[in-house]
């Protein structure tokens, strides 16, 4: 994975469309929520009842959705902690999108997300620190 310069972070609320104040955690789930669908939808159908490998381009679909979640989380200032918290709260939110698009690998698609987003948030942050 490459170092990306991330922008400074900043902890102030979102503007929402209709111009009403968002907080920072709550713009960032929007953002996963947003990203991981767009990712979901590109994965490779399952056969009924069977255990799908993910393709090279199922992997770079999460992967591109968790370098937007991770830079927005940096953007808006916020700590590793709150940016799984948030993952968690969108993937929640993508149940009915997860269970047909993913079937049994549910559950190894998620722990990518997580690990990577781990990866990324801290590479990002060490990289920003230099």
């Amino acid at each position: 994975m490459t170092a990306e310069i991330w922008p400074k972070q900043n902890s102030s609320a979102e503007t929402s469309p209709d111009g009403s104040s968002v907080p920072p955690q709550q713009a960032m789930v929007a953002v996963a929520e947003r990203e991981l669908e767009r990712a979901l939808l590109e994965q490779s159908l399952p056969a009924t009842g069977m255990y799908a490998h993910p393709s090279h381009a199922d992997h770079a679909a999460v992967q591109r959705a968790v370098h937007t979640i991770c830079f927005e989380a940096h953007r808006l200032g916020l700590e590793a902690e709150e940016l799984l918290v948030g993952i968690k709260q969108a993937w929640s939110q993508l149940a009915h999108v997860r269970a047909r698009q993913l079937g049994d690998r549910d559950r190894d698609v998620m722990r990518e997300v997580v690990s990577s987003s781990i990866e990324v948030f801290f590479e990002a942050r060490e990289a920003s620190a230099h």
